[in-house]
């Protein structure tokens, strides 16, 4: 539980009823963790880990406890190294490491996880603890580390890597293949208290997923909050006789856990590097409220498949093919770790870029540097603006565990930023100072439509409207600025997004009137990182999104639930990439909505409804179903129905 831790009258819309979840806004944000984001700069005061790496965080009341492959610490500030093989605690508050916590294990720690009142479970791949044969898995003392000895485990044969807590049980994950004697392949369940072996999580994990010589079991697992459901990722194919490859969803019920046979996948079916990787899936996160998880690889570049990705899935999907709801790759870099709040998704890993489909070990078109670590929006996928950064990026950010009051990262070097915080191998990224991302809310109707370079004129127009037959006066609100050479614009958390045909997109403050000053928005390029040695011969610049390639042929635009809408001259089709309104970045891989979209020239959506303007100035409403127009709309307002034209250069409802 420790590693890691949302048209025209003439034109039917006919798009293709199996399209019509395309554009269905993925649930809300989750209850949040933390309310906003972490800060961008460590908090001082925290240990030192001279060696090895940080794998495993937990927090126990006041305590951190952390574990991994290290073997000496030191408190902030001093020269002293302390000898603490593979485990320490420290204070939470003031970062002091415990006199006390002298745990004596022969093997590296990967999962922590509260025990009883004043211990903690221990799992990985130690063979003792305290000099005693304790084969994986222990119960510690937190005030001396010793072994709790009425904690009494089997043995088992193999590496433990996930641990919870759970109705009395103590849940075992890791590739392992028996349990004192009894066959568990991954999975096993004990007596909380006497560690005894019971039958409750005895679903068999068996298969390579490539090659024949990885460990076969579970690499990570995320528990929904009630507790009933249990995602589980790792080297396997089969979860008890049933094809599962790399996934499986169990559920987890008063007396056994199972197989849920509602859901399957094939989307981590692909080998990706099979040479390098036997398994390539690292680790899994599940949202604050249960509804959506994000699964984090390796793998290397694999173009469309999900190879050095993150994807978001959702908990309660069904299906014999279930497909992610979004999906953010690396264009060629190891993910390792995530955590979910209710404001963003936390990735970290060695990877130099973010939405980077087209890359491979170099900046495809779309990418965003981001150094090791980023936080992504929960809808879309993309990442914000938050860019703290770890350089150089060594193996990468092995374990993430979101507390109260921090973001703790576990990881195998000296430094966050760029070589400008020394926080060896483990830190922290206070809540306290964080900010919130750009808001996702959308104004509506009855309300205001802006019509901007009405007519090739350069100016904005503010028309009343209530989203039926009532239209209002038109006044112009602004003159001058370049309001005809707009492709299309849409307001969103209070701003107003404008993409002019020479490739600027810009956002200004938009209460309604006059906007406030445009600001350009550019985040495939920074003007600190862009400078900065990935430490593999380039730096972390990145590269325009393609659709900047398409933007002479656009027709319209509008934003929807986390989408840039368009179409495009010449083609029937309705296109849409994700978008994140908090930095501006447009998603590199493009999907496609097959209809009857020809002659748009403007469109917008309101509440349950979606407009659209054709060559002749007529407006025409849509009911939306699951998030797409209906293929039939009616002609609310138009040149020859009201003496109404709605032609622009951008319309948009505003407040």
């Amino acid at each position: 539980m420790s590693r890691h831790r949302p048209h025209r009258a003439a034109l039917l819309f006919a798009a293709l009823a199996t399209a019509a979840a395309a554009l269905t806004a993925p649930p809300a944000y989750a209850q949040a963790t933390t309310p906003q984001l972490v800060r961008d700069w460590p908090r001082a005061g925290t240990p030192n880990v001279a060696d090895g790496a940080v794998q495993a965080i937990a927090r126990i009341g006041d305590t951190i406890v952390a574990g991994g492959t290290f073997t000496q610490v030191a408190d902030a500030g001093s020269d002293t190294e302390l000898s603490r093989p593979y485990l320490f605690a420290f204070d939470a508050a003031t970062g002091a490491v415990s006199t006390t916590f002298v745990p004596a294990l022969s093997g590296e720690v990967d999962a922590i996880a509260p025990g009883p009142a004043g211990t903690v479970y221990v799992g990985g791949q130690f063979r003792t603890v305290d000099g005693v044969a304790q084969k994986g898995v222990a119960l510690l003392d937190l005030a001396d580390g010793s072994l709790v000895r009425s904690f009494d485990p089997p043995y088992l044969n193999g590496i433990v890597t996930e641990l919870a807590v759970q109705g009395g049980r103590l849940l075992l994950g890791g590739t392992f293949h028996t349990v004192g004697g009894q066959d568990r392949s991954g999975l096993a369940s004990l007596d909380a208290g006497t560690g005894a072996l019971d039958g409750y999580l005895d679903v068999q994990l068996a298969g390579h997923h490539n090659f024949g010589t990885g460990a076969v079991g579970t690499k990570a697992w995320a528990i929904t909050p009630d507790g009933g459901t249990m995602i589980v990722i790792g080297n396997f194919r089969t979860a008890d006789g049933v094809a599962h490859d790399q996934i499986v969803r169990l559920t987890l019920g008063a007396d056994a856990a199972s197989v849920d046979p509602t859901f399957a996948t094939t989307a981590f079916g692909a080998t990706c590097n099979a040479g390098a990787f036997d398994s390539w899936v690292r680790d899994v996160a599940m949202a604050p409220d249960g509804s959506y998880f994000v699964v984090v690889a390796t793998g290397g570049p694999g173009g469309t498949a999900l190879c050095d990705s993150a994807s978001r899935w959702e908990t309660g999907a069904v299906g014999a093919d279930v497909a992610p709801t979004w999906v953010d790759h690396s264009g060629g870099d190891t993910f390792l770790s995530a955590t979910v709040t209710g404001a963003a998704v936390y990735v970290g890993g060695h990877f130099r870029w973010l939405n980077n489909t087209a890359g491979h070990d170099s900046a495809g078109a779309g990418a965003v540097g981001r150094a090791s670590i980023a936080a992504l929006d929960p809808v879309s996928g993309l990442p914000y603006r938050w860019n703290p950064g770890r350089n150089p990026r060594g193996v990468g950010i092995s374990a993430m565990t979101v507390t109260d009051d921090c973001l703790w990262l576990g990881y195998d070097t000296d430094f966050l930023g760029n070589f400008q915080y020394r926080r060896e191998r483990i830190g922290c990224l206070p809540v306290r100072g964080g900010t919130d991302p750009v808001g996702t809310a959308v104004p509506t109707l009855p309300g205001t439509v802006y019509l901007a370079g009405r007519g090739g004129a350069d100016t904005l127009a503010a028309r009343g409207y209530d989203g039926g037959n009532g239209v209002g006066a038109t006044t112009t609100t602004v003159t001058g600025g370049g309001w005809q050479h707009l492709r299309g614009g849409f307001v969103v958390g209070g701003l107003l997004y404008t993409l002019a045909g020479d490739g600027t997109l810009a956002r200004r403050p938009f209460t309604g009137g006059v906007p406030g000053t445009p600001q350009v928005l550019d985040p495939y390029h920074d003007p600190y990182w862009d400078t900065v040695s990935t430490g593999s011969g380039q730096t972390y610049r990145g590269s325009p999104s393609p659709f900047f390639a398409e933007l002479g042929s656009v027709t319209s635009i509008t934003y929807r639930a986390g989408r840039l809408c368009y179409t495009l001259a010449g083609s029937t089709a309705l296109y849409w990439r994700w978008f994140a309104p908090d930095s501006g970045t447009i998603g590199a891989d493009r999907h496609q909505v097959t209809g009857a979209f020809a002659g748009v020239r403007g469109m917008f959506t309101a509440g349950a409804y979606w407009y659209s303007v054709d060559t002749t100035g007529t407006l025409t409403r849509y009911p939306m179903v699951a998030g797409l127009p209906a293929p039939a709309g009616v002609p609310v307002s138009g040149p020859l129905l009201d003496g109404q034209d709605w032609r622009a250069a951008a319309l948009f409802v505003g407040p």
